[in-house]
């Protein structure tokens, strides 16, 4: 497979992955993991693999650790509801047995009052007659077991300090007799009702004495053909008490297939080097293929072999699906998205360095991984017409995806076609899906036709994530990838709100990232605007407000735009911001003036015209008068139309605090340093502010010149004075940097050049001397 490490450009995809939005905040520690932006289009997941979503492909060592399934539970409950007759429903069962805290019911029970504590509770009715006394004193003492016994210091599954100690061991020294496993055994031996010894005899082996287990097993569950959700249970704790590691396996193998609750302790505790001896104490074939199944499900590398063996053994089987959307995540992983960064709309993580000897390694990985896609695809092509009515659809979406990464448009949309309209919901999602990135790919994506079935796929897959959030991931990738389709488009209004809208689908928990999508109006936060900073130009920005502006949007339109837009002055602010930096001031001034004052983002705290490198005289004079970004680009508007010293002195002032070192810095960015802004830009940050307002925001080349401007245009010592301070201070900014102390030996050694011996020599009788004279300089001159 290939690494993660290195960018690769899916070629038949022709994604365009360089504008594709991760996160990595290295130096500050956040960010999202590579699993949680991990690309991943197919997940058709029908009904009979809930139970199986652990071993969904992942970065993680399990994709889930909890079982998304309850069947187990229900058989036990129907279990229950038989014995105790139809006047029972299982509902009422599943409450008591598995949403009641023990504490509760033990209260009760031991008051006597448990139909008052579970009024109308069918379950509870039944028990309570004389005639059940005997299921009654059972279940509370496997209430009493959930609460003092499960599951910690069994057996199977201890933590403490002392290692495993079991519950049989510790009966000796429990004096308050709460643990009365001993006294069970014995009454298990003189009981009659083959339901209550199903249920002590397991509870015995789950808790009891481990030289008990086999003899238990083989005594109540070896020739049980009742039915019942124990013996499977059981089947766990019979395989751990065999030494041989191939019968264990075999055990754990028939635990895996028969029930859902067991199968992670089983995919934990199988001895995978034992495989080959494990396949010749099968059976029958679909034995044989439950266990090339749990071993193939826990590989992280092509497994196209064992999908194929899996197939010839029980071609109708549910580990099919599993082996099959394993392989093509494994070529998503690999193909679409092999390198991934964390942080912002940086794809191409400048963060982390790799060594150049590596990237040979990489491109032959790439190329076998994608002759491992044509032989995944052309094998599932070889079954398709042979494959079980069962499985068929879910071949087909399969086969349907992989034509799309292999840019094989035509397969796609003939097998896409092919999902029938009674397949499982979850492949006729995929269905969609699968016909609307078709329809991206060949037609023109700003035609309404294919924005709508866009917005299609989108609303149905939406739907689903709504009740499955293992969906969100699928919503999630689509989104991503249409971002990258718009932006390399150019088209870049459409890709920012796609990737935003990405983002509500980042977490499997579907969680509503920054803002919720029952606000009307919400509040500005950069990440509103992060993309569009990076990215966007001034027509883009155009587009943008005239879309969030427009009244009856089409479902595409209307389906970005929810929870993913704040008002439009915050867009309006970035359009200025972004004419700003190309020192167009004028253009500026008439975008910021449509923002009203009170906006936050509009507010300026400190006097532009004062240098904020000279605060340490500043006075309250200089501080007075608040300014929003347009008063202040239309006093310099004003001040360009002059030629005197003073106004080139004010100009000079305010292009010094609108550098990344003044007070009005954010007339030109939204963030400085690495810590959230730079998270977006990565390691392009430098370059691109370099360039801001003809470069003066990082090297005050308009500051400076317009302080050339003051000096020569000056008639009296005072502009003089201070033209020649400013200049200095320009060309030494570490000499007022306030972040440093320096040691005596290490502070700055450098000759004081023509402004500061002119400040201290010429012009020391100003009052601009008097007032800004500085300690620290005069080191200099010593």
């Amino acid at each position: 497979m290939a690494s993660r490490k290195f960018p690769v450009i899916t070629k038949c995809l022709a994604v365009s992955l360089a504008f594709l939005i991760t996160a990595r905040a290295v130096a500050c520690g956040w960010g999202d993991e590579y699993e949680t932006l991990r690309l991943a289009f197919f997940k058709p997941i029908t009904p009979d693999m809930a139970k199986l979503s652990p071993f969904f492909y992942s970065e993680h060592y399990y994709n889930e650790y909890s079982i998304q399934s309850n069947a187990d539970r229900w058989r036990n409950c129907a279990e229950w509801q038989k014995r105790l007759g139809k006047g029972v429903t299982a509902n009422d069962v599943y409450e008591l047995q598995y949403s009641t805290k023990p504490e509760k019911f033990q209260t009760a029970y031991s008051a006597g009052s448990l139909a008052d504590a579970f009024p109308d509770n069918s379950f509870i009715k039944a028990l309570v007659k004389p005639a059940n006394k005997a299921l009654l004193e059972y279940f509370a003492f496997a209430k009493e077991m959930e609460y003092t016994g499960n599951p910690q210091n069994s057996k199977w599954e201890s933590w403490d300090e002392e290692g495993e100690v079991s519950w049989w061991d510790r009966q000796a020294a429990d004096t308050m007799g709460r643990f009365p496993l001993k006294e069970r055994e014995a009454k298990l031996a003189a009981q009659t009702d083959s339901f209550l010894k199903e249920r002590y005899a397991f509870i015995l082996i789950r808790y009891g004495n481990p030289e008990s287990v086999i003899p238990l097993y083989n005594t109540y569950f070896a020739d049980n053909n009742s039915g019942t959700v124990l013996k499977d249970w059981a089947m766990l704790f019979r395989g751990c008490m065999t030494e041989d590691k191939a019968e264990q396996n075999y055990w754990f193998s028939q635990c895996f297939d028969r029930c859902e609750e067991k199968v992670l302790a089983v995919s934990q505790w199988y001895n995978y080097d034992f495989q080959e001896q494990t396949l010749q104490l099968a059976k029958n074939d679909h034995e044989r293929a439950v266990i090339l199944s749990i071993a193939a499900m826990r590989n992280p590398g092509p497994a196209l072999d064992e999908l194929k063996q899996v197939y010839e053994l029980d071609n109708s089987g549910t580990y099919l699906k599993l082996l099959i959307g394993r392989e093509i995540n494994k070529l998503e992983d690999w193909l679409l998205f092999s390198k991934i960064g964390d942080n912002g709309p940086d794809i191409q993580d400048e963060y982390y360095y790799w060594e150049d000897e590596n990237e040979d390694a990489s491109k032959k990985n790439y190329a076998k991984d994608l002759q491992h896609l044509e032989k995944l695809r052309s094998y599932l092509i070889n079954i398709f017409d042979e494959a079980p009515a069962n499985n068929k659809d879910y071949i087909a979406a399969g086969i349907a995806h992989l034509s799309f990464m292999a840019d094989k448009l035509d397969d796609g949309y003939k097998y896409a076609s092919a999902i029938s309209e009674n397949a499982p919901e979850a492949v006729r999602v995929q269905k969609y899906v699968e016909l609307a990135l078709v329809s991206a790919k060949q037609g023109n994506l700003q035609n309404v036709n294919v924005q709508q079935q866009l917005a299609n796929a989108f609303t149905r897959l939406d739907a689903l994530a709504k009740t499955n959030g293992a969906y969100n991931k699928s919503l999630y990738t689509l989104l991503v990838v249409l971002a990258s389709e718009y932006n390399k488009q150019h088209d870049m209004a459409t890709a920012g709100l796609l990737y935003l809208k990405s983002q509500l689908y980042k977490y499997d928990e579907g969680d509503e990232w920054y803002y919720a999508d029952t606000q009307a109006d919400n509040s500005p936060v950069y990440e509103h605007i992060a993309y569009f900073d990076r990215f966007a130009t001034l027509e883009d920005m155009d587009k943008l407000v005239a879309l969030v502006d427009k009244k009856n949007k089409t479902p595409f339109e209307a389906f970005i735009c929810k929870a993913t837009t704040t008002n439009r002055y915050f867009y309006l602010d970035l359009k200025g911001t972004i004419a700003f930096r190309q020192n167009n001031l004028q253009l500026a001034y008439d975008i910021f003036k449509e923002i009203p004052e009170e906006e936050y983002y509009n507010y300026l705290d400190q006097n532009p015209f004062y240098p904020r490198v000279l605060n340490y005289a500043l006075k309250e004079a200089d501080h007075a008068g608040n300014f929003s970004k347009a008063a202040l680009l239309k006093k310099m508007l004003l001040l360009q139309k002059k030629t005197d010293a003073e106004s080139y002195m004010q100009l000079g002032h305010a292009y010094y605090n609108l550098s990344y070192r003044g007070n009005a810095w954010t007339v030109s960015a939204y963030y400085q340093g690495n810590l959230y802004y730079d998270a977006y830009f990565g390691a392009i940050t430098t370059e691109k502010e370099s360039k801001y307002t003809a470069g003066n925001y990082t090297n005050l080349t308009l500051a400076a010149a317009y302080y050339q401007k003051a000096l020569a245009a000056a008639k009296n010592d005072e502009h003089r004075a201070m033209a020649s301070l400013m200049l200095y201070v320009i060309g030494n900014p570490e000499d007022y940097n306030n972040d440093y102390y320096w040691e005596e030996e290490a502070k700055p050694k450098h000759e004081p050049g023509d402004y500061l011996l002119d400040f201290y020599g010429r012009y020391k009788d100003t009052k601009v001397f008097k007032r800004f004279s500085c300690p620290e300089l005069e080191q200099y001159l010593k």
